[in-house]
């Protein structure tokens, strides 16, 4: 259930970075219907949110901490900059100047921007559980080497994708504020961005992989030290 619960928010996530193709009534009301999952997750998830405050704070902990802070505020930012942009759901609630306001709709394409980036780093930190478990639900319990050589090549090539996926939509200009009415990504059909994104998402959760093998690293490393 909670790795269904995963795959659901990424094909939401992914299905509302594609805006432009989208109907705006289905663009907000997917959107809103998103926060479900998203508070579904927390929920399963609360045990994490009631040990913060008691255990011993080191780097890596703190950085997953700060990351899942950025990832909770781009989320809000996203959504509520989308309300009052709203011209279908919340049309007749939000005044007409507020709606129409550049900077927030500048705004609410940054957040959701940063979102995509921040909940593919957030995967990535916890990637590799959800892989072994996967691989033990398949049976394998050992990987030889010509095994790893082929994930490894797997990775480089997804993460170049993923590189090429941002430059395509110009994903450091996007993140920067930049005010970009079209980028090249958005000339393919609806199939090719939706790869597009998930390219960018994959890319990130790549990045949250290495970052997680690194602290376990980390971790190994200090517990010697200490010893």
């Amino acid at each position: 259930m909670r790795y269904g619960l995963d795959i659901l928010m990424l094909v939401l996530l992914v299905g509302e970075m594609m805006f432009f193709y989208l109907p705006p009534l289905v663009h907000e009301a997917v959107g809103v219907a998103f926060l479900l999952p998203i508070a579904w997750h927390i929920a399963l998830n609360r045990r994490y949110v009631s040990s913060l405050g008691s255990g011993r704070w080191n780097e890596p902990r703190a950085l997953r901490c700060l990351l899942n802070i950025l990832l909770a505020g781009a989320c809000f930012l996203t959504v509520i900059s989308g309300c009052l942009t709203s011209s279908e759901l919340f049309a007749d609630v939000v005044p007409f100047s507020l709606r129409s306001n550049p900077l927030l709709y500048q705004l609410h394409s940054t957040a959701a921007r940063y979102f995509l980036v921040l909940a593919g780093l957030h995967l990535g930190l916890h990637l590799k559980a959800w892989w072994q478990k996967w691989l033990h639900a398949a049976g394998i319990t050992a990987r030889p080497l010509p095994a790893r050589m082929l994930l490894l090549g797997l990775c480089i090539l997804l993460g170049a994708a993923g590189i090429y996926a941002a430059h395509q939509d110009r994903l450091v200009e996007h993140l920067l504020g930049a005010h970009i009415f079209m980028t090249p990504a958005l000339s393919y059909n609806g199939a090719g961005y939706a790869l597009t994104q998930a390219g960018i998402f994959l890319l990130f959760a790549e990045i949250g992989w290495f970052l997680s093998d690194a602290k376990g690293r980390w971790i190994s490393s200090t517990k010697l030290s200490g010893e």
